[in-house]
């Protein structure tokens, strides 16, 4: 570019704005400024990391492209983030008066569905968050995922927003951390900015808010948030929570917000089993661009057994323990260098995860294993239940029982023995209660 610069940056916009539609245009080129050319290279100064990432991604060809037409060459073109990107302050009025739509979201771009490892612990939720990404405000409204720390929430949150992205381009997306939430309604309270902080949110055409549970105690924060919730879910705007547990079962969350909750479709990241395990080790080696033999990422896979995060961390000692000792990563490297890991087996599954696992895997639900009503679609799975249950479980025969709608010991003990005889006559079951088994993590004992 010349001395007449802006003035050229203006007509490479005129350009931009031909490929895109408004409100593309306006979400992301709006605030972009031009900074100076040098030779092949175009900078670009731009509000914040998201919008820079963004852009680097899904628009680079695009601005390449214009400049191309208006220049005669292809540059180079560099995404940086400054305050020169600030919104011009009559820009900046109007667009407040228009719709005070929520900045674009901080994510982390790691964090797509495309790199969520699928596996029996996670598939329905996976499912559900494409779904409402592709689909939001229909079925699913509002989509409640829980589970334990470190088992991937705030991933699946983020590539909800992502997909939202890529598949309504425009749309305003507000992803928040419940406490980041709750900083925001303070501070707006403080300057008098609460209209603002309401608009915000409620602009948005799909919100995240992560792990929930913070918000327990906070009546104010629950206040905002459920009049936040109330405005998008009339309007069949997209909402998304994450939490440590179900709704009903966090404490200090109100009752109305509570139902709220309740309203759509509850998933659960479960803990997973070692050959999801093993294909997340795969993901992450991958994504490191480092090779690490087959039988080592067996050998992690089964020293770490809790969250996701702690075998990405077993991960990270071994590979830390090969830069360091400058050698090759192998199995001896690896015994040593994850001797800290006590080799325990898992937590044995409980009745009720058990019975989870039955009824998805016969695709029932779990209230017609534990019904009264004898269906013969529900025979076969139930007695599955209850002789996983005796074999996977310390209970006794009558504590199994009154998990499967208080039957007796003797019912149990029946449902067990048939299980038993048609494991070695039907391969159908032998395989059903194998494949449940290894869902849940764990194998029959030998002689049963």
């Amino acid at each position: 570019m010349t001395v007449q610069s802006d003035e050229r940056w203006q007509d490479i916009l005129a350009e931009i704005r031909k490929t895109l539609r408004k409100q593309q245009y306006d979400t992301w080129f709006r605030r972009v400024r031009f900074i100076s050319s040098g030779g092949e290279e175009l900078l670009l100064i731009v509000p914040n990391r998201f919008y820079a990432d963004w852009l680097e991604t899904n628009y680079r060809t695009t601005v390449e492209e214009a400049v191309q037409r208006v220049l005669g060459f292809k540059p180079y073109v560099r995404f940086e983030v400054g305050p020169e990107a600030a919104e011009p302050a009559e820009e900046a009025k109007t667009a407040l008066e228009v719709q005070p739509a929520p900045p674009p979201p901080q994510l982390n771009k790691v964090y797509q569905l495309d790199t969520f490892v699928v596996g029996n612990c996670n598939r329905l939720a996976q499912a559900a968050a494409r779904s409402v990404a592709e689909c939001p405000g229909t079925v699913y409204n509002p989509l409640f995922v829980h589970s334990d720390l470190g088992m991937g929430k705030t991933h699946l949150l983020q590539a909800v927003c992502y997909r939202f992205m890529a598949c309504h381009p425009g749309e305003a997306v507000a992803y928040v951390p419940a406490q980041q939430f709750v900083m925001e309604l303070v501070e707006a309270q403080e300057h008098k900015a609460l209209e603002g902080f309401r608009a915000r949110y409620r602009s948005a055409s799909l919100m995240a808010l992560d792990d929930i549970h913070l918000l327990a105690d906070r009546e104010n924060s629950q206040e905002e948030f459920f009049h936040v919730f109330n405005e998008l879910h009339s309007q069949k705007r997209q909402v998304v929570v994450s939490g440590d547990r179900p709704p009903q079962e966090i404490r200090g969350l109100s009752e109305r917000l509570t139902s709220r909750l309740r309203w759509g479709l509850l998933v659960n990241l479960d803990r997973p089993n070692t050959e999801t395990r093993l294909a997340i080790l795969r993901q992450k080696a991958a994504a490191r661009r480092l090779k690490v033999p087959k039988d080592v990422l067996e050998y992690v896979a089964t020293r770490a057994h809790g969250s996701i995060r702690d075998l990405e961390a077993a991960l990270v000692r071994l590979l830390a323990f090969a830069s360091l000792s400058e050698k090759t990563v192998s199995m001896a490297l690896a015994r040593e260098a994850l001797a800290a890991y006590a080799s325990k087996p898992a937590a044995a599954p409980t009745v009720t995860k058990i019975l989870d696992a039955v009824a998805a895997h016969f695709g029932l639900r779990k209230a017609d294993l534990v019904s009264k009503k004898r269906s013969r679609s529900a025979t076969l799975p139930r007695q599955v239940g209850m002789y996983l249950a005796r074999h996977l479980t310390s209970l006794s025969l009558g504590e199994i029982g009154k998990y499967v709608g208080g039957r007796d010991h003797t019912t149990v003990l029946y449902a067990c023995e048939k299980i038993e005889k048609r494991k070695d006559k039907e391969a159908s079951v032998a395989r059903a209660v194998e494949e449940i088994a290894k869902a849940l993590d764990r194998d029959i004992p030998c002689g049963h």
